[in-house]
């Protein structure tokens, strides 16, 4: 596999010449240098596909989005656009151009099953109030392809035509995602979204989440994994017996809890179950909302807890009808487990995201028109 630098510290000493041509993104929103001879391919979500000449061609995607922020748009929250997909380990920070202080990038290479590898270059242009432009460039590489010779040089020159990449104003209304949901995690176990304006604290082992608005609601959240012994089949038996097990034991009643509660299996080795009940803190009447989001992975159980505590005579709101279908959603679509870069005399892989530039989904990052 070829080395891949994941940011670009150095200087550029490759001559930008004739066989690299400038090549508009987006009706000239952007623009950067690509090999001139390589072939365009059709693609149909409005991004530029090429690829190389050659027996065993590699593929380059490369896509253009606008997100516009009505919370307002910062720097030091750039990985929020850079990583929309929230695939990059917790604490990874963009690289920001010394002489341009409205730009942030990442670098990283991820793996592709069954034999494809691809190396990502992100770049965000920041247009404060309210939005932020990414180019993204991917470089599809087939295992047939990845022993050339010249791989390593095509990186390194796609790493730096990448950090050379110009913005433009636009000269016509463009397409933007409108962006409203933030990607949180807790220890780096699970992730999930919340609301851009919810706010995160942390109380001993627990993460908590909450809005300024007086009385609506506090998340916590928490994370448990459980390995088993055995190795191949039986280890993995045992993580679903043991999941099984618990998650049917938090629906009828975590702790002796009198309540409601439901178990639902979801895709693959994953379960959701919740449950709901009274109680009081500090002496004030609340209404608990409880979930378990858990999943086998590597011979081991693993558990996200999630508790919702709203006041009593809040309940039945539309505020909390709303908040409820939305962690709802968030909490069934989780992502549980660690994520990790590999040694650094190892390639840094990480699992592939959406290669086509795709957003989700269900009231985020979608086209807000211009």
């Amino acid at each position: 596999m070829p080395r891949f630098d994941p940011m670009w510290d150095e200087a550029f000493d490759t001559d930008p010449g004739s066989d690299w041509s400038p090549v508009a993104l987006r009706g000239g929103v952007a623009s950067l240098r690509l090999p001139a001879d390589w072939r365009r391919l059709s693609r149909d979500d409005g991004g530029l596909a090429f690829q190389s000449p050659g027996p065993n061609p590699v593929d380059l995607l490369v896509s253009v989005t606008t997100y516009r922020n009505p919370y307002g748009v910062r720097t030091e929250e750039a990985i929020q656009y850079l990583d929309r997909e929230n695939v990059l380990p917790h604490g990874i920070a963009p690289s920001e151009d010394g002489d341009d202080d409205g730009r942030r990038w990442i670098a990283y290479a991820v793996a592709q099953p069954p034999d494809r590898q691809i190396f990502v270059w992100k770049v965000a242009d920041f247009q404060p109030p309210d939005q932020v432009r990414v180019v993204t460039v991917q470089l599809l590489v087939p295992e047939l392809s990845s022993a050339q010779p010249d791989l390593d040089e095509l990186v390194d020159r796609l790493g730096e035509e990448a950090a050379r990449i110009q913005f433009h104003p636009a000269s016509e209304a463009e397409p933007v995602k409108r962006v409203t949901m933030r990607n949180v995690g807790h220890a780096d176990m699970v992730r999930f979204r919340l609301p851009w304006d919810w706010q995160m604290d942390r109380d001993g082992d627990l993460s908590v989440f909450f809005r300024d608005e007086a009385d609506s609601g506090t998340l916590r959240v928490a994370v448990h994994s459980f390995p088993h012994t055995g190795e191949g089949a039986e280890g993995e038996a045992l993580a679903r017996v043991v999941l099984q097990q618990t998650a049917q034991q938090f629906a009828e009643g975590p702790d002796g809890r009198v309540g409601e509660g439901s178990v639902e299996d979801l895709s693959g080795d994953s379960v959701l179950a919740r449950f709901t009940t009274d109680g009081e803190e500090d002496g004030e009447k609340l209404r608990f909302h409880l979930w378990l989001r858990g999943v086998t992975v590597d011979n081991q159980t693993m558990l996200a807890l999630f508790s919702y505590a709203i006041a009593e005579d809040r309940r039945g709101t539309e505020m909390a009808r709303d908040t409820l279908a939305m962690l709802e959603r968030e909490i069934r679509a989780a992502v549980l487990g660690h994520t990790t870069v590999e040694d650094e005399d190892e390639e840094d892989l990480l699992p592939a995201p959406d290669v086509a530039g795709s957003q989700d989904d269900d009231g985020d990052d979608d086209d807000d028109g211009v």
